[in-house]
This record gives C-alpha cells, sequence and structure tokens, in this order.
C-alpha cells in the first residue's frame, strides 16, 4: 500500500510543500510521518471520536498553521462552471474543517499541480464561500474551488 503509485504521489507533493515552507523559514510537524505501516491517516483522538489531521503542522515566527496538500495532475475544466477547479472529497472537507474548529488553528488548502509546477495555496475559510458540491463522484460527494480562488505561492517546483 505504501508503495502504490498514488501514494508516492501524494507523499511526493508532501514533502515537496514541506521543504517549501522550511526554505522559506517555516518549522513543520509532519503528520503523515505518524501514519504507521498501515498506512492510515493520522487522527487526533478523542474520547468520543477522532479526527483525520491534515497533512502539516506549519509555525512561523508565531503563526501556525495547518496544511492539507493535494498533488494533482493539472486543474480540471468543467462545463458547469466553465471554469478551472480542483476538488477532494467531501468528507475530508469535514474532517478539516472540524480539526480547525478544534484546534482553533487555521487550515489552508495546498495544491501540487504536476503538470504545471505550481503550488497553489488557499485558507479554507477563504474557499468555503466559493465551493461547489458535487454529490455521486465518490462516496459522501466532492467540493470543488476555482484555481483562480487559490494563491500561486510557488511556479515550476520540481
Amino acid at each position: 500500500m505504501l508503495d502504490t503509485p498514488e501514494f508516492l504521489r501524494g507523499r511526493n507533493g508532501e514533502q515537496l510543500v514541506a521543504e517549501l515552507v522550511m526554505r522559506r523559514g517555516g518549522f513543520v510537524i509532519p503528520s503523515y510521518d505518524y501514519s504507521g505501516s498501515d498506512n492510515k491517516a493520522p487522527r487526533m483522538q478523542g474520547l468520543r471520536d477522532s479526527h483525520i489531521l491534515p497533512d502539516l503542522d506549519v509555525s512561523k515566527r508565531g503563526t501556525r498553521v495547518w496544511i492539507e496538500v493535494k498533488t494533482k495532475a493539472a486543474a480540471s475544466y468543467t462545463r458547469i462552471t466553465k471554469r478551472l477547479e480542483h476538488g477532494i472529497h467531501r468528507r475530508h472537507w469535514d474532517e478539516y474543517r472540524k480539526v480547525q474548529q478544534i484546534t482553533g488553528t487555521p487550515v489552508w488548502l495546498v495544491i501540487y499541480e504536476e503538470a504545471t509546477g505550481d503550488v497553489l495555496a488557499q485558507a479554507m475559510d477563504e474557499l468555503d464561500g466559493c465551493r461547489r458540491e458535487a454529490k455521486g463522484m465518490a462516496p459522501g460527494g466532492m467540493v470543488f474551488f476555482p484555481r483562480d480562488a487559490f494563491k500561486v505561492i510557488a511556479r515550476g517546483v520540481a
């Protein structure tokens, strides 16, 4: 499971973003290091429930954020909205919002686009106002965002 092409692509994106943060003076606690050999997502545990953690816990100059990294081949053009979009599973979106609520720490969604080499970022609070939901594409549905709602924080990284 840890050597599947999908897993390796995702891990590459996570490590690329972690390195980018550190090169810019930030400090990173990579949550993915705590997933264990069974490849289960690291979770924040409570007495009655638990929640999937975003990939990176990032701090710099007294500011702390969670970063969830998604590695995508490219943005997809959607005929319905007539725009380029990126999406994530709805249940993951809900989990990250819950982690933000519990910890009081903002969650950012960061997209590494393989085709362009661009790294895009935006706070989930900002994305909330422009999201589009779609049912049936995945269990629980998907949430989509316009590519131009993200800030390009790095271009042409490899």
